[in-house]
């Protein structure tokens, strides 16, 4: 098999245009022309990733997450990206990568549906829009629940521990109404405001903690993966169906 071929497997289950606009996704590394040779799914690339790969004899990666570049600005203010050190160690061994990221987030199926249902969310709207008709989070309600309790119950359904809140978070008495997201969305918080009780994502600065605060929102933060693995998983089951193959998906569970 070519990874042209892998490709289009996996364009079938994860669209790749339905990623936001500026994104890496697809072949971030490697040519399609390449033959594949061993096949492993993989959050990021790392040091210990290549070094199973190169073990094993695996050429080729399936990630959701880009491999890191530096962009550089030059002297006539045009732009160039160069590989960071692991990226261009992934790039030295000849390895093929291919990038899932916020098209996987957006997908039918994918990270934002598959915590949708893991939420139980009700009368659910979309924001974070890549298009018209594809967006990384989702708004719903949910059965009332103290928040008091709703720590918990984040932490039991996506097995991780919350990070931090904001201020106003304690000050809520019953959650009804929430919004979450895969990975990092705090940029989008304009959009959801005025329409939740509690906001769930990762990586959230101190100035949007500030900012639901003033808004009489709830935040809370949680490991940056842990909102992104569940929906993976089910990527990988697609995909071992799709190739009859059991593939392995490696992510560090110390970030969970």
């Amino acid at each position: 098999m070519k990874v042209s071929e892998l490709l289009k497997i996996v364009d079938g289950i994860v669209p790749l245009e339905n990623a936001f606009e500026d994104d890496l996704v697809g072949i971030t590394i490697g040519s399609e022309e390449n033959e594949v040779n061993g096949i492993v799914v993989a959050h990021e690339l790392d040091k210990q990733l290549l070094d199973y790969c190169l073990d094993l004899n695996i050429n080729t990666v399936i990630t959701y997450h880009p491999p890191s570049f530096n962009k550089i600005l030059g002297d006539d203010n045009n732009e160039s990206f160069h590989p960071e050190p692991t990226t261009l160690e992934f790039i030295d061994n000849s390895m093929n990568v291919i990038t899932l990221h916020t098209a996987q987030d957006v997908c039918v199926g994918g990270n934002a549906d598959t915590l949708a249902e893991m939420f139980n969310l009700k009368n659910i709207k979309l924001f974070a829009m890549t298009n018209d008709k594809y967006g990384a989070g989702r708004i719903g309600d949910i059965d009332g629940i103290l928040v008091s309790k709703f720590n918990e119950l984040v932490e039991s359904v996506l097995n991780t521990k919350s990070i931090r809140t904001n201020e106003f978070f304690h000050k809520i008495k019953e959650v009804k109404r929430i919004a979450i997201l895969p990975g990092s969305g705090t940029q989008f918080i304009d959009e959801i405001i005025e329409d939740i009780d509690i906001y769930v994502t990762g990586d959230i600065s101190h100035r949007y903690l500030l900012k639901a605060d003033d808004a009489r929102v709830g935040l809370l933060q949680i490991g940056h993966i842990s909102s992104e693995i569940p929906g993976m998983k089910r990527f990988v089951n697609k995909l071992n169906n799709a190739l009859s193959k059991e593939l392995e998906y490696i992510y560090r569970e110390f970030y969970e």
